[in-house]
């Protein structure tokens, strides 16, 4: 199962050309840099990456690990259902 934190920063260090290993799951997207524009095409490009949908009113998210964390249900959802 692919580590969707070193995803996420991954795709995060790329969009604002900083040091992925900077990003710790504390940091909130206002610390790092990342305004509500940049955080949807984070949450874009994880879609595309995994195959699943965010529903907008799902992306209330302050945190990396918030990113991560409804990544990872969705992600988990999807994979229940195609059970």
């Amino acid at each position: 199962m692919e580590n969707t934190l070193e995803i996420v920063k991954e795709f995060i260090g790329k969009k604002l050309e900083i040091d992925p290993a900077a990003i710790m799951p504390e940091s909130t997207l206002a610390d790092i840099g990342l305004d509500s524009l940049d955080t949807f095409d984070v949450i874009f490009e994880a879609e595309d990456r995994f195959d699943i949908k965010v529903p907008n009113e799902q992306v209330d998210v302050s945190t990396i690990q918030d990113v991560v964390d409804l990544l990872d249900k969705l992600i988990q959802e999807k994979a229940a259902a195609e059970k």
